[in-house]
């Protein structure tokens, strides 16, 4: 079924990226991982956003679980815009640098041309040191703030903001 999905993408979407991981278990083929990358999103970043990437995961809890990792950019009115995203088992090192990579690559990003802004997602800081050795990659405010917040020092943090 994901790969009728795949094709419909492929086809209705000229020059966009879609990839797919599935393993064997057994005689099933089990699936992994789905990567999107929309040309219309490729356009719209390079023509009209900052070279400022945010990355996320979150959870997807239905009966199929998992994580969805997103990369958006800022455009010119300060809006999100979607960049890529991927559907992936689960959120670790060798899974960020797998997003990365497909990142890197679709966005012909070059070393320390870019910036990242995340929290500190399992792996992800890591992959993308690993990945884009010369990139800026910086933590979201919130996720620090709450961070503070967690060791009693909220108060002191958000008076020096």
């Amino acid at each position: 079924m994901l790969e009728s999905y795949a094709a419909v993408l492929r086809e209705t979407n000229p020059n966009s990226i879609v990839k797919m991981k599935t393993e064997m278990e057994g005689d099933i083929r089990k699936f992994k991982r789905f990567y999107v990358y929309f040309d219309s999103c490729k356009r719209g970043w390079r023509e009209g956003c900052r070279p400022v990437i945010g990355l996320d995961g979150c959870h997807i809890k239905s009966n199929y679980p998992g994580q969805l990792l997103s990369a958006v950019g800022i455009d010119a009115n300060n809006d999100m815009f979607p960049i890529a995203y991927a559907i992936v088992e689960l959120e670790n090192y060798e899974i960020w640098t797998w997003f990365m990579e497909f990142l890197r690559d679709d966005l012909k990003i070059q070393n320390g041309n870019d910036m990242f802004i995340s929290n500190k997602q399992k792996g992800l800081l890591d992959a993308v040191a690993d990945v884009i050795p010369g990139a800026e990659h910086r933590h979201c405010v919130r996720h620090l703030h709450n961070n503070f917040k967690k060791k009693n020092l909220g108060a002191v943090l958000k008076n020096l903001l």
